[in-house]
């Protein structure tokens, strides 16, 4: 057989495991040649470019012990979960344990052994994971407060919810005594089932925890005629003030950026103001929060600015 000999159909369809390969007889130099990945120690797969974070997760199945599950950001990845690029695009696959079972250790895996509740773990895309909930709870271990809301707010959103509120609740009463534990109870009521994204949740927390008043987020505004003319990121109804969160395709976009404009002009023509802001400002959080103040300050709002209790 030579290295590039056809294999076997049912090793053509996906992950397999090397023993799987040489009782089929495949040869060790047919399971080195360039055609087959090794995404882990005693994997194979048809090499076909980068591996999604479920080809991974598949290849790796063949291999993990009964009753073990996918967690951490690997879960989040799997259930649709927006994290930041830091996590998003780590290759390592995070598999835990019921504990006291002892966690893997393995090139390419990161192990847990977690304490479980009956509710914590489900099935998505046929893979075992924690739970939706209970991935939230472990990823305040590794997410700053402003992701974690952006995470939360995805999970909660009110068109296709995952969970609820209260089962975010209950699943974070149960992380008392753990890493994360404050984080997740200050996370808790800054949440919303109305964001659209995560820069507008990410705003979100910043006007807040720097004591701005709360804003009413994707809020309808109508004109004197009752005609519908925005639906704002954040409204701060009370003083006339919109902030809109405009990622790269509002610039990259033609018919966004003129829909935008005209979008803006309508708001305007209302008697409100348009505070635009894009993700450069994110890094800028006290230059932000200056804007904001002053623009509400020149509508009527008399309070005071403030410094978050502890890093964002």
């Amino acid at each position: 057989m030579t290295g590039r000999s056809p294999l076997p159909p049912p090793l053509g369809a996906g992950p397999f495991r090397v023993g799987d390969g040489l009782r089929l007889g495949l040869s060790p130099d047919r399971m080195r040649a360039a055609d087959l990945a090794r995404p882990f120690w005693g994997i194979r797969v048809v090499a076909s470019g980068t591996l999604s974070t479920l080809e991974r997760c598949n290849a790796i199945l063949r291999r993990m012990p009964r009753g073990a599950f996918f967690s951490h950001h690997t879960a989040a990845l799997i259930v649709g979960m927006p994290l930041p690029l830091s996590l998003s695009e780590r290759v390592e696959v995070h598999i835990g344990v019921a504990a006291p079972d002892r966690s893997l250790r393995s090139s390419g895996i990161v192990g847990h052994a977690l304490r479980l509740y009956p509710a914590d773990l489900e099935r998505w895309h046929g893979l075992p994971v924690t739970s939706p909930a209970r991935t939230w709870c472990d990823l305040a271990t590794v997410l700053t407060l402003r992701q974690l809301v952006a995470a939360g707010d995805y999970l909660i959103h009110w068109r296709m919810p995952l969970v609820t509120l209260a089962e975010l609740t209950l699943a974070v009463e149960r992380t008392a005594g753990r890493r994360g534990h404050a984080l997740l109870r200050r996370a808790l009521p800054l949440l919303s089932d109305r964001s659209e994204s995560s820069p507008e949740s990410e705003v979100r927390v910043i006007v807040v925890t720097h004591g701005l008043p709360r804003p009413l987020v994707n809020h309808p505004i109508h004109d004197n005629q009752g005609r519908l003319i925005a639906r704002a990121d954040l409204y701060f109804k009370d003083y006339g003030e919109l902030v809109e969160y405009e990622g790269d395709h509002h610039r990259t976009d033609l018919s966004q950026w003129r829909r935008d404009l005209t979008r803006t002009a309508d708001v305007e023509a209302e008697g409100l103001h348009v505070t635009r802001v894009n993700a450069d400002d994110l890094h800028q959080e006290r230059a932000l929060v200056g804007r904001i103040a002053a623009n509400l300050r020149r509508r009527g709002w008399t309070g005071q600015v403030r410094s978050p209790k502890r890093q964002l």
